[in-house]
């Protein structure tokens, strides 16, 4: 069989069902030591990759929202539920006037730069804690280095 583009994507046009199976094939030859983990990894991040350039391409959402315009607002399609509906609502306050919400913008930034700043400080605090002076009180208390957490991935970089 000639692999085009119209039989590659034909094999994920799958339900719910078939997904999970096929996930769970996936890790269990991996498991099993039938399939190479690296190059697993490499073509999802092909894939991903693929996938973030078709669906974030506006030829293509515009042909997609055409498509499913013909089928009214809701629709069923290809072991699918499809909606057209608004995302990604934003609003614009920055010429609104409204001098009462510029002034809490101004506080909200000068407060976010305070918090920076003493995040910046709070990370170069030794592990056995620094005794500080409380000004409002007078009491002495220890602070400690935030804790830190992280998780080991392997980063692919496609070529």
């Amino acid at each position: 069989m000639e692999l085009t583009t119209t039989s590659a994507l034909a094999l994920f046009y799958t339900n719910k069902e078939e997904r999970s199976y096929f996930v769970r094939d996936v890790i269990a030859r991996i498991t099993e030591g039938n399939e190479d983990p690296e190059k697993v990894l490499i073509t999802l991040k092909c894939m991903e990759e693929i996938i973030k350039a078709i669906t974030s391409n506006k030829d293509f959402k515009d042909a997609v929202i055409t498509e499913a315009s013909k089928y009214g607002k809701r629709h069923e399609r290809f072991n699918a539920t499809l909606d057209i509906r608004e995302t990604g609502v934003r609003y614009d306050y920055s010429k609104c006037g409204d001098l009462e919400l510029l002034s809490l913008y101004t506080q909200l930034d000068a407060i976010n730069e305070q918090i920076k700043k003493r995040e910046a400080f709070i990370k170069t605090i030794p592990i056995e804690g620094l005794e500080v002076l409380q000004s409002d009180s007078g009491e002495i208390i220890t602070i400690y280095p935030p804790s830190k957490t992280s998780t080991t991935t392997v980063a692919v970089t496609l070529k």
